[in-house]
């Protein structure tokens, strides 16, 4: 049921406005007011609610046309309409009422009828002229429409046949950027001086419309004086007006000589005009000429071509070798789309690709690309070669499939694959388009197993919050950025950060695009997991991939990874993160002699510096009274994560008793208050960097005991410590218990060293058909505890629980005493009971696979009664 309209009565005599009340109430929801100044207090309230004003002109304190008059000048109370309701019927007063603003004018004594169809029709007529010009108006800037503005262009053009026109258009570079940096509020504000500086520039006359976010476009009488100087002035111009310093405009300009084409294709033509010179510096307009005409044709012609293209298979896909940046072995490849036209031979993909992502046909072809490397991959699982992942690229436009799962996982099982096989490339500018769908989309492929890529990290402007929401196993950085980066001296650039920031976050690092020894060097150095190249090697056809693989130099990308370990002989850093400069200067001196010395003032400061130089970060002095909240939020960054474990935190404040017990409740090795002696402190940092030396050696020494020695996997200790992090995120999960059914009988027929080699086997299996944030544990002899998280589909679970069953037989096989490999799996929902009752509800479903299914999978499905 539609919520009753609001009319505000404003009338001072107390009969007429019961009146009034008694004919509108059935229908509408009534205000009033004894005078226009009672009314103006309750607009201030009600503007936006109320429909329509029936207005006494005769008052006290304030008259009806003196209301008429602030009413109308207000911008936000303009638009309601206005009734003029008095005793005189002269035609002078309804002139003087209309000439003041009101819609219309009604005489007393008050006819019902009257006053109800009046009323009615007035709200109508408000709302019908606010759709219209809803459709026909863009509602911020008060411009045409895109729809509106073809209509307008298209009757001047008949109206004036002779007269020369010219479309002229704008594209901001970087709008978005903008919004992120700046907010919404001011994104608008520069769109608004936009919309103004083409009102000045066409004249009141002008035709002026805005399409979509930031392009705007204008039909002008054709001129020859078009310089950069005339952008120039412009933008120069709307950079003062707007509060902003660097917005630059690209514009693009149409010569109307073609008549016959739509004024769509006219407004297309100028935008592709300035689309042609996005990014180049000091280029301000372009004008559409022969060139670009030239390249709308080539683009219709492999329009035409991709269809049949793709039905006679005339695209192929090559493999471009992955390698760990420490030893150089093979890791993996990377799935690229070439295509061989008859005619026109092998098509540079910068050529087709941005043309398939506009028309939308990149979903067809990525689709081929998705299927052709799950063929592949399962080629080389049935020809024997080891198994290495191929990394696939998933479009914009696939995010927005809403079967996208179901299309992959269709692929992976008509081929009989591993999810964790194929690796996702999303690329890094789709993550900020739709975040909620995005993460939906790609947590949803997670659960299912596959590994997820941003693909040209670096080429956009991701935010640390957005990276920590996002779902992500692997950043690939890209080439351009890998360029610019190494070629900066090593103390300088964000390279070093981006590589902490990854370890930090539990993420891989893929670098693209290394042409150098030295750009090798430099990624090695600093730490990342996997490179690929020009220098390493070019794409090529799969059956020149094969041959890598037979060679049998492959590192597979696992949970450990390549990893170059630091020279601890480097000098180690002291921190000191304090709002005080002179502070921060007395500290640089005190301990300069011992450690390279780093400052930071503020919080972002801190985080840089602190992500930076991890490897080396050895105490840092942190004020608590850094502003706001900033202090314990990097004393908890600080505490929380792993990778920070080894140094130690001395915090500073004035006296707070209350303070000092919560900073070492959270984990401060110390508390100095302040004012102190830079003595002092010399000595509580001594006393802390021995702390966090023994706790070091302590830490080795734990991790040690926590594995299995012969399958590196989480021993029963591990375990358990392990899962005592499970969180309610983590839910819901599923707990396997695999058992290697014939171990003893390996053992007995082929020696001891060859059940080594099966447990070896089996957990690298493990490894292959999980995800790195599930945990693996050798729990005893032959049998393997698997917790794979946020996995709650039983179907998924029974799945997994065969595929990895499977695995093992297909590995490993020996002719005399066949493998088999049995499992048992319970799904955890909730929080609240021990791993260990889960284990053993596993162990449960495990006993009737042995029973019922040898070689297979069970679901523990409740107490069997």
């Amino acid at each position: 049921m539609m919520p009753q309209k609001q009319i505000l009565i404003v009338e001072d005599n107390d009969i007429n406005r019961t009146m009034l009340c008694q004919i509108l109430d059935d229908k509408y929801v009534v205000l009033e007011a004894a005078n226009g100044e009672e009314a103006l207090a309750i607009l201030q309230e009600h503007a936006e609610e109320i429909a329509l004003i029936l207005l006494d002109i005769i008052m006290p304190v304030m008259d009806g046309y003196t209301f008429l008059t602030i009413a109308k000048a207000d911008p936000s109370l303009s638009a309601i309409p206005v009734i003029v309701t008095t005793q005189s019927d002269s035609e002078s007063d309804e002139v003087s009422a209309l000439a003041h603003g009101a819609s219309d004018y009604v005489p007393k004594p008050y006819n019902p009828q009257v006053i109800l169809h009046r009323v009615a029709s007035i709200i109508h007529l408000r709302e019908t002229a606010a759709m219209i010009n809803q459709f026909q108006y863009d509602q911020l800037t008060g411009l045409n429409s895109k729809e509106f503005f073809y209509q307008r262009v298209n009757e001047s053009l008949l109206k004036h046949p002779d007269q020369e026109y010219d479309i002229v258009c704008s594209d901001i570079e970087n709008f978005k950027l903008i919004n992120d940096i700046f907010g919404v509020p001011t994104g608008d504000l520069l769109l608004c001086r936009v919309a103004d500086m083409y009102t000045n520039l066409v004249g009141e006359d002008g035709i002026c419309g805005r399409f979509n976010a930031d392009q705007f476009v204008c039909l002008m009488e054709r001129r020859s004086d078009y310089t950069d100087d005339l952008f120039v002035r412009n933008e120069e111009q709307l950079n003062v007006l707007s509060n902003t310093k660097s917005v630059v405009l690209k514009w693009g300009i149409y010569a109307i000589k073609d008549r016959s084409i739509s004024v769509e294709q006219m407004c297309d033509r100028a935008f592709l005009a300035a689309h042609s010179i996005k990014g180049q510096y000091g280029k301000h307009f372009a004008v559409y000429d022969e060139n670009l005409r030239n390249q709308l044709l080539r683009e219709q012609a492999i329009t035409d071509s991709m269809e049949a293209a793709l039905a006679e298979e005339q695209f192929l896909v090559y493999l471009q070798p992955k390698y760990t940046a420490e030893g150089g072995c093979l890791a993996g490849a990377e799935a690229l789309v070439r295509w061989n036209h008859p005619q026109w031979g092998f098509l540079s993909p910068a050529e087709f690709i941005p043309l398939f992502e506009k028309n939308g046909f990149i979903t067809k072809l990525d689709q081929f690309v998705w299927e052709r490397s799950c063929a592949i991959l399962k080629r080389w699982i049935d020809q024997g070669y080891p198994q290495v992942p191929v990394s696939v690229n998933v479009s914009r436009a696939d995010i927005y499939q809403a079967d996208l799962c179901d299309i992959l996982v269709g692929f992976i099982e008509k081929y009989q694959l591993s999810p964790s096989l194929l690796h996702l490339e999303i690329t890094e500018s789709a993550y900020t388009e739709n975040q909620e769908q995005i993460i939906d989309t790609v947590n949803n492929l997670r659960q299912r197993g596959f590994i997820i890529e941003m693909d040209d990290f670096g080429t956009g402007y991701s935010s640390l919050n957005m990276l920590n929401e996002m779902p992500l196993d692997v950043l690939k950085l890209d080439m351009k950025f890998i360029r610019n980066e190494t070629a900066k001296p090593a103390d300088e650039g964000v390279l070093r950060f981006i590589m902490g920031l990854a370890r930090w976050m539990d993420l891989k690092v893929v670098a693209e695009g290394v042409e150098t020894k030295e750009q090798l060097e430099r990624l090695n150095e600093l730490g990342c997991d996997y490179v690929q190249g020009y220098y390493l090697a070019k794409p090529m056809p799969a059956i020149e991939f094969e041959n890598l693989l037979k060679s049998g130099q492959l590192a597979v990308m696992s949970r450990d990874g390549g990893r170059n370990h630091k020279d601890e002989t480097h000098s180690q850093i002291l921190l000191v993160i304090d709002e005080q400069k002179e502070y921060r200067d007395q500290v640089r001196r005190t301990f300069e002699d011992k450690y390279q010395v780093l400052e930071a003032g503020e919080a972002d400061s801190a985080i840089s510096a602190i992500m930076s130089n991890q490897d080396r970060l050895t105490v840092v002095i942190l004020s608590l009274t850094l502003g706001g909240e900033s202090g314990f939020t990097l004393l908890k960054m600080l505490q929380k994560e792993k990778a920070l474990w080894d140094i130690s935190v001395i915090v500073t404040a004035p006296p707070d008793e209350q303070m000092e017990e919560q900073a070492l409740q959270m984990g401060a090795d110390d508390f100095a208050f302040k004012p102190h002696t830079l003595k002092s402190l010399r000595r509580r940092v001594t006393r802390a960097s021995g702390a966090a030396s023994f706790r070091r050696q302590q830490q080795i020494l734990q991790e040690d005991a926590y594995r299995d020695y012969l399958t590196q996997l989480l021993n029963r200790r591990g375990l358990d410590t392990a899962a005592e992090s499970l969180k309610k995120e983590d839910l819901p999960f599923a707990v396997f218990l695999f058992d290697l059914d014939n171990l003893k009988e390996i053992n007995d027929t082929f020696g001891h060293a060859e059940g080594d080699r099966m447990l070896k086997e089996f957990s690298n299996v493990l490894r292959m058909h999980t995800r790195e944030t599930d945990l693996l544990s050798r729990f005893g002899g032959d049998e393997f505890v698997v917790i794979m998280k946020r996995l709650g589909s039983q179907k998924t679970a029974i799945k997994k629980g065969e595929e990895i069953c499977r695995a093992l037989q297909k590995n490993y096989f020996k002719e005399q005493s066949p493998t088999a490999c049995s499992g048992g799996v319970a799904i955890c929902d909730c929080m609240g009971q021990s791993i260990t009752e889960w284990i053993n509800r596993a162990d449960e479903a495990l006993y009737n696979a042995k029973g019922k299914n040898k070689g297979g999978c069970c679901l523990w499905k409740g107490p069997q009664k």
